[in-house]
């Protein structure tokens, strides 16, 4: 039976399938095991605003993938990224490929709107490795941290205070968004912009699932915050605080949290993996605080427009990168392997495998000069 991939809901029901969005909400259902409260907080306050790829035998939907729409930031620049999250297919109709179907199409819709790249959270590296995703980040051990904190201290009394978060405080919502948007860009590299309408979102998210928003404050200032949900035992999902009142910070959520806390081991780490999209607008993301000359020639099985040799010239802070036929590459490497290099997570011993010039240790400098930056933080659920 032939099937047909649709790249949106709306694109759906022009062809004919008018319950395209109850099918997708089953479909979510049926494989992810949600609340029916979570559920109803994603159909509500993220399916409006992402775009939903469906594969349809019939009028059988058989797989879904969702694309929604983040701004990062990398190293200072500000780019449009799609997140993926609701893989799935239905139970019947698994181990037909068509996960790797909906991926290529999405993979080239994204490369004709010129995004860099595009990330998730997977349930299992290895599901995503053939599609040349790779971790570049691992989702920090919240509960643990905070308890290790707070344990080794000989008082609580810190002198702060804990409120919580009500979607009807815009005024504590404008403050947290600022705290944190000044606390990502001092000491990170690459995040997801937060502003009053993001938190207005994931206040909902944690409260669909019976958590919140506890903000910790000293005096009137915001010194940090943390997102957790209830539904399934407490689990803390981001924790943010001024470094230097990290200690006071998770000690007072730790008073406030520490009933619900019970050892859980699932044996999953949560982690975020990265795929190059469009790699001509992925490289003009880089920069550098010197001129730069540098010829890479790249290899990609699925994007075919991300193969070829590219130039990239950095100047004063600028960066231009051109497809080329007349300069020879000075490293060479799949598409996996250089969002691996420009993330900082390949070796020295690794990186010296790219190289085909001759003059490695000055390609090295280099490369190091033109890395995103090691600081990753990106902890979004959907």
């Amino acid at each position: 039976m032939e099937y047909v991939i649709y790249t949106s809901l709306e694109e759906a029901k022009e062809n004919g399938k008018e319950n395209v969005r109850e099918d997708v909400y089953q479909l979510w259902q049926d494989c992810f095991g949600d609340t029916e409260a979570y559920t109803d907080f994603y159909f509500q306050w993220v399916v409006p605003y992402n775009r939903i790829f469906t594969l349809y035998k019939e009028d059988k939907l058989c797989s879904m993938l969702h694309l929604n729409p983040y701004t990062l930031v990398l190293k200072g620049r500000e780019v449009k990224a799609d997140y993926i999250v609701g893989v799935a297919t239905r139970q019947d109709e698994r181990k037909k490929g068509y996960m790797g179907l909906l991926l290529d199409r999405a993979f080239q819709c994204m490369y004709e709107e010129e995004k860099p790249l595009s990330y998730l959270m997977p349930a299992a590296d290895a599901i995503y490795y053939p599609y040349d995703f790779r971790k570049v980040y691992l989702i920090r051990k919240w509960v643990a941290e905070m308890k290790e904190t707070a344990q080794a201290l000989n008082s609580w009394d810190t002198g702060s205070k804990i409120l919580e978060l009500t979607a009807s405080d815009s005024n504590n919502r404008k403050l947290l968004a600022e705290f944190t948007e000044r606390i990502l860009k001092e000491n990170y590299d690459i995040y997801a912009i937060r502003s009053r309408k993001y938190y207005e979102k994931l206040l909902e998210e944690m409260r669909s699932t019976g958590g919140g928003i506890s903000l910790v404050f000293k005096g009137d200032t915001i010194i940090g915050y943390a997102a957790y949900m209830l539904d399934d035992g407490f689990n803390l999902e981001e924790c943010i605080y001024e470094p230097a009142y990290k200690k006071e910070v998770l000690t007072e959520l730790y008073r406030k949290f520490s009933s619900y806390l019970k050892e859980k081991n699932t044996g999953f780490e949560p982690s975020i993996m990265v795929r190059i999209i469009n790699l001509k607008a992925f490289l003009n993301c880089l920069n550098a605080n010197k001129d730069i000359h540098l010829v890479i020639e790249a290899v990609d099985e699925r994007i075919a427009d991300n193969n070829g040799v590219f130039c990239i010239v950095v100047e004063k802070d600028k960066t231009w990168v051109t497809k080329t036929t007349t300069e020879l590459p000075m490293i060479k490497g799949d598409i996996a392997a250089l969002a691996m290099l420009f993330f900082g997570k390949l070796k020295k011993e690794e990186i010296i495998e790219l190289i085909l010039s001759e003059d490695k240790e000055n390609i090295l400098a280099v490369l190091t000069e033109l890395r995103l930056g090691e600081q990753i933080f990106i902890n979004e659920i959907v």
